[in-house]
């Protein structure tokens, strides 16, 4: 009898447990996004309309706003970004908003990311507050945050609900970024002439053709390597030296050949067909 009423007890507290998991009226939502070299993360939870007024009504105008639903919004950052002309360093923050009829919001971060909703909120500790204006868009029926206008050195925050769109944007300092990962690339002395010629390679596209060359060619000075080869070849022709471009790319596609990587003797014997004929 008493394993009896012990099984029923157990199963009467399964059942419990289980029914207390219902669907969230405003369930959790992180959305996560790369720029540059930058992780740039929002959690947040995510209201629906269901026919209601948002704006105005259900989210007042010139009221803090939590800028979802439940828990605060929170913003994590990887390193530094600058927002409103203003650093905000690496680490985690709530973000809050003030909605403005006539469409001029103000976007807050602030430094205690552990806010239950609106309660313990301290303007003392707003990191940045931003102005953004709010667009006119297509409808949305749950609020929504996310990324858009993404590259390499910026990014907006997305934040869109009913007919709204709110954008912030962001920068990150990419080239700093990269330059102290080179450095401790270098300091730690594996692979060096990898190393180098992945320097190279971002130095060109930063269009830094001068210290693109000295990386690539202390690359070159450690092994004679097709990849650090083209890459010299292609730093060459950035600078519109396509005459020595070609030369040091025959170089690189016999290094190819010799190597037997024929997928990198192709395309570089594309290239070289493509500079000769201009």
């Amino acid at each position: 009898m008493k394993k009896l009423i012990v099984t029923i007890a157990a199963a009467m507290f399964a059942f419990s447990a289980t029914a207390q998991e219902l669907p969230k009226p405003s369930p959790h939502s992180e959305v996560e996004q790369m720029v540059g070299l930058t992780t740039v993360s929002v959690d947040y939870s995510r209201p629906s309309a269901k026919g209601r007024t948002i704006f105005g009504e259900l989210v007042k105008y010139d009221e803090m706003w939590r800028l979802g639903a439940n828990m605060a919004t929170k913003l994590t950052l990887s390193t530094p970004i600058t927002i409103g002309g203003k650093e905000v360093a690496a680490g985690e923050y709530s973000m809050q908003a003030i909605p403005a009829e006539n469409g001029d919001w103000t976007i807050i971060i602030n430094s205690d990311a552990g806010l239950q909703g609106l309660s313990g909120y301290k303007k003392e500790n707003d990191i940045v507050r931003v102005n953004a204006k709010a667009m006119v868009n297509s409808f949305t029926e749950s609020f929504t945050i996310g990324f858009d206008k993404i590259t390499a050195t910026s990014a907006v925050i997305s934040i869109k609900w009913e007919k709204l769109n709110i954008e912030v944007p962001f920068t990150v300092n990419t080239g700093m970024i990269a330059k102290s990962n080179i450095e401790a690339a270098i300091k730690e002395g594996k692979d060096l002439d990898k190393v180098y010629s992945k320097a190279a390679g971002y130095f060109k596209d930063m269009k830094d053709y001068e210290t693109a060359l000295m990386y690539v060619d202390k690359s070159l000075k450690i092994k004679k390597a097709h990849p650090a080869m083209f890459t010299k070849a292609g730093i060459l022709k950035a600078e519109g030296n396509t005459a020595e471009a070609i030369k040091v790319a025959k170089e690189a596609l016999k290094l190819a050949n010799k190597a037997e990587s024929k997928g990198w003797a192709n395309y570089i014997e594309k290239n070289i067909k493509a500079w000769e004929a201009e």
